[in-house]
């Protein structure tokens, strides 16, 4: 790479390369699934161009995530950083955050957040890492006895979320980094969650408690679990023997349980599976924007937000 590649926002005609930039740079590829479910995803997205085309991406959009004491922040979520190989080594990736935090502080941004396995490439920006138990992971076998009859199982489709959003913003209340998620949060999360099966206890045609699980191999993964803390522990015994009823029909003998380490939630997952252990997470950074984050307190981000 000769010369210094032209910084700008992105522009429609832009989507095609960079499907392509993104098939590139991740492994597996990025699909421009979730992007696409952004109405603002070109404002949002800010490319890296030279002359022989793009060679580099980040997007940004807020996004609203609990805080300690029940506060809210308005947060710049960061992601799709990509640079092409013949542009890395060359501080791209370094003026594409820049010019993404520019973004935030016009934006009113309090802080800003991305996930990452390569926390030494944005360190110079000053983000930093925190950590969180996001997944119990281990060895499991279904329990001796299970039920699950009176749960409505189903498969994650566009709008299949509209009945569980009341419930799943009782069940993070007061958990940290939870996002309240807005109309194009619950777009995005069906699309990262499509084809996945769904677990509902309803009561009068209302949700009382919601679970989304997949099975990869013999590993099964609780990829949601929303379950108000004051509700009674039947609807989450509910949840998991029909989950549990799946699993054991899959031939599940290991797990990763994604869920807020809240005692009410913690000690049902236990039943469920007593050899899973909680994986530390260190991929998550943060940066102040418009003052520091306040993450004090029991800590979750589940796969449906992430971005």
């Amino acid at each position: 790479m000769t010369a210094e590649p032209t910084i700008r926002t992105a522009a429609p005609g832009d989507a095609a390369a960079l499907a392509a930039l993104w098939a590139q740079a991740f492994t597996p590829p990025l699909a421009p699934d979730q992007w696409e479910a952004d109405p603002e995803r070109f404002a949002h997205t800010i490319v890296a161009e030279d002359a022989s085309g793009l060679v580099g991406s980040i997007h940004g959009r807020i996004k609203h995530l609990r805080e300690e004491a029940g506060g809210l922040a308005q947060v710049h979520a960061i992601g799709s950083v990509a640079v092409a190989d013949r542009a890395r080594g060359h501080g791209v990736a370094r003026r594409l955050v820049s010019a993404t935090l520019s973004a935030a502080r016009r934006s009113g941004a309090d802080w800003a957040l991305l996930f990452t396995g390569t926390p030494g490439v944005y360190r110079s920006s000053g983000f930093e890492t925190f950590a969180l138990a996001r997944v119990l992971a281990g060895p499991w076998q279904a329990p001796g006895a299970t039920g699950g009859a009176d749960v409505r199982r189903g498969t994650v489709r566009p709008g299949a979320s509209a009945r569980w959003r009341r419930v799943y913003e009782d069940s993070r209340e007061g958990v940290v980094l939870a996002p309240a998620r807005s109309e194009i949060d619950w777009i995005m999360a069906e699309v990262r969650l499509a084809g996945l099966r769904s677990y509902a206890v309803e009561r009068e045609g209302s949700v009382l408690g919601y679970a989304v699980a997949e099975v990869r191999g013999g590993r099964g993964e609780l990829v949601e679990f929303a379950v108000p803390s004051a509700a009674p522990d039947r609807i989450r015994t509910a949840l998991l023997d029909a989950v549990a009823e799946d699993w054991r029909a899959a031939g599940v003998d290991r797990c990763e349980i994604a869920v807020p380490a809240r005692l009410a939630d913690l000690a049902i997952m236990q039943e469920f599976a007593p050899r899973a252990a909680p994986v530390p997470d260190t991929t998550g950074m943060t940066r102040a924007v418009g003052r520091a984050p306040r993450l004090t307190g029991v800590r979750h981000f589940g796969a449906a937000d992430y971005f």
